[in-house]
């Protein structure tokens, strides 16, 4: 029975806990990112307004059918006799109907510029997708990496205030033979203090940062998830060629494409407000009554076919046509500038991005040293305060300076790889 128990108790603990590596952590907010699944319907939406656009320029099959009851307008009628024998106004009542096949011919260019649109927006939208899921996973490995460096640097924290606590308990003895005074102990009774304080901060930013990551994957919020380490390359800067790079961002980044079919959009918007000031021209032919019939029955026997075509042109309309098309005018000139903007902004945010990384690449080797240094200088000083040659405040100072230095160097490393993949992600 105790068996049983046990093996129940450990499959609920597998049940409510999952190891995550970084690679699994982008594929699950990739497939389960909020933002992603409505860039996946804006795409399927504009992928349905092509096809939209498209039929547009097909025949198209109109029913119309009427029954309508009005009062005769000659007064004079005196020979209607009502159902209760009296006499009194005529009504009159009839029946139209009529089936219309119709076929655009012309239209100023507003069926090609609405497929020129769709189209535009189709790929801005295609664009929108893949430049959320570049965003996402951006997103995902700062988030990942901000987890691991809060775990590496809790573990190096607790690792000290354990060195502390046992500097402290033999401080305590030491009291008692009177080998070192009770501002020794005070002294070291505040690091510690000190450092559970910074223990608790770490730790509730730990908290925070994988509540986050959990309802960014979906994960339940009673899962216990546990994130597996990974390495960052020494140089990762030794493959890079910035001025390939620019240029090949500048082309063909995503923003850039956007930038050129924001402008495409934009001048097929302007064909189709340019249509408004042209005539529209139709094919039809018609299958109908085009006059009442006072039973519904005649409305189908009297019923002939008319065809020809129908020209509507809006000759007149106070400006407003003018007006919509100098509106379309002026949005593709913002394109335009847009266009340059988007330009501008790659090329200093890419340079931005590139500078930071190299920043960071130098900070982490400086770093790296400084924690070379600090544990020598750590190893030694606490040989010499064993020895009694140091004081405690120079032991404490040592000590604070090696814990420092670890986690400034955690921090460094992580930092470098997410400006690394912040730089990547500026030239998708």
């Amino acid at each position: 029975m105790k068996k049983l128990l046990g093996l129940l108790v450990l499959f609920s603990t597998v049940a409510f806990s999952r190891e995550l590596t970084l690679e699994s952590a982008i594929d699950l907010a990739l497939e389960n990112g909020k933002t992603i699944k409505t860039s996946e319907l804006s795409k399927e939406n504009a992928e349905l307004n092509v096809k939209r656009a498209f039929k547009t320029s097909l025949p198209k099959v109109t029913y119309n059918g009427q029954f309508q009851r009005a009062e005769h307008t000659t007064r004079s009628m005196i020979d209607i006799v009502n159902s209760d024998g009296t006499i009194g106004n005529g009504e009159k009542s009839g029946y139209s109907q009529s089936v219309g096949l119709y076929q655009p011919l012309f239209r100023g260019g507003a069926i090609t510029g609405g497929i020129l649109g769709a189209k535009a927006s189709k790929n801005i939208a295609d664009l929108y997708f893949w430049a959320e899921k570049r965003d996402v996973r951006l997103d995902m490995i700062s988030l990942y990496s901000s987890i691991i460096n809060f775990e590496k640097n809790l573990t190096v924290l607790e690792s000290s205030r354990k060195e502390l606590q046992a500097r402290y308990d033999k401080q305590n003895e030491q009291l008692n033979l009177k080998l070192v005074t009770k501002a020794d102990l005070l002294k070291t009774e505040y690091s510690i203090l000190d450092l559970e304080a910074q223990i608790t901060g770490t730790k509730t930013n730990l908290e925070i940062a994988k509540k986050d990551l959990k309802l960014k994957l979906m994960i339940p919020n009673n899962e216990d998830i546990t994130l597996k380490d990974f390495q960052v390359p020494e140089n990762l800067t030794s493959g890079i060629d910035f001025g390939k790079d620019l240029d090949e961002a500048l082309t063909n980044s995503l923003s850039a494409k956007l930038a050129v079919n924001k402008v495409d959009y934009a001048q097929a918007e302007k064909i189709v407000a340019r249509s408004s000031l042209l005539p529209q021209v139709d094919a039809f032919a018609t299958y109908g009554t085009s006059k009442e019939s006072h039973n519904f029955e005649n409305s189908f026997d009297n019923a002939e076919w008319r065809g020809g075509v129908s020209v509507k042109w809006d000759v007149f309309s106070f400006g407003s046509g003018i007006d919509e098309y100098n509106v379309a005018k002026n949005n593709e000139n913002i394109e335009f500038i847009n266009k340059e903007l988007t330009s501008d902004n790659i090329k200093l945010s890419v340079t931005k991005n590139y500078r930071e990384l190299i920043r960071l690449q130098q900070l982490k080797d400086s770093r790296s040293k400084a924690l070379e240094a600090a544990t020598e200088n750590f190893n030694i000083d606490t040989e010499r305060y064993n020895e009694g040659l140091i004081s405690t405040v120079d032991f404490l100072l040592s000590e604070s300076q090696y814990r420092q230095a670890a986690v400034d160097y955690n921090s460094a490393v992580l930092d470098y790889y997410v400006a690394f993949e912040t730089y990547r992600s500026s030239l998708i």
